[in-house]
């Protein structure tokens, strides 16, 4: 796995299997934006195009480039890491997220085994992720109207 920061989807299953969802779902609209000529940042991008359709792409992405029927039960640390990522990139893009996406994701980031070379920033980033997550689920549980997700929940 090759990782580039401390947050869950900064690696390179993650970001692939992003990019491939992005790409299915808004296909010359994305590499049109993509472009380095585009004044928008990546993270700008993202936003824009973030939806329940990327998020859902992002995931049978990553699951077409593990082995066929291979139940997520049996995944590698780093398979689980890009589906963490892929769901906390959507959930903090304001994507709805599905229950159960969010719930097996808040799980396997709080079963993460940290062994990062930035350890301590990979902790506080994933404190932040597990609060983004749980946040959600909460707001999906009792009421929409929790305030705004952001960077500090």
């Amino acid at each position: 796995m090759g990782s580039w920061g401390v947050k869950s989807y900064e690696n390179d299953e993650a970001a692939d299997a992003i990019d491939a969802g992005y790409d299915q779902v808004h296909g010359a609209e994305y590499e049109a934006l993509m472009d380095d000529r585009n004044p928008l940042s990546f993270d700008e991008v993202q936003k824009r195009l973030a939806s329940p359709e990327t998020l859902s792409a992002a995931i049978d992405a990553l699951v077409e480039s593990l082995p066929p029927g291979l139940e997520p039960e049996l995944w590698d640390a780093h398979a689980r890491l890009a589906f963490v990522g892929i769901v906390v990139r959507h959930a903090e893009f304001r994507v709805p997220i599905p229950p159960a996406l969010g719930i097996r994701a808040l799980e396997w980031l709080e079963q993460e085994t940290l062994d990062w070379d930035e350890a301590t920033l990979r902790r506080l980033a994933r404190e932040r992720e597990i609060k983004l997550l749980r946040r959600i689920l909460a707001r999906d549980q009792t009421s929409p109207d929790l305030g705004p997700i952001t960077e500090q929940t």
